[in-house]
């Protein structure tokens, strides 16, 4: 099994490392349901990326996130370990 606690380093969007942590798990937590026994309360915010600012899909193999100049528009697109793939047809995310 993969080592899950090796990630890259994700920009911090509040101050410090442990506030970054703490704002994400809240974000998660609030709609997500604890034991699995009910629906989520909430939709799931996806993070916003331009093609150009992807994380390495290597490093997120599973990962999804939200591109947002993808040449069709908006779309969320997910990691197969090797590219980010488009969640509506699995083509490779790109702007041309």
């Amino acid at each position: 099994m993969a080592d899950r606690t090796e990630r890259p380093i994700a920009p911090l969007q509040w101050g410090d490392a442990t506030e970054h942590r703490r704002r994400i798990a809240v974000r998660a937590n609030s709609c997500l349901p604890k034991d699995g026994s009910e629906g989520m309360t909430q939709p799931l915010r996806l993070e916003s990326y331009a093609i150009a600012d992807l994380p390495d899909a290597g490093d997120w193999t599973q990962g999804v996130v939200y591109v947002t100049d993808d040449v069709d528009g908006a779309v969320p697109a997910f990691s197969d370990g090797t590219n980010w793939r488009r969640v509506t047809d699995r083509a490779v995310v790109s702007t041309t």
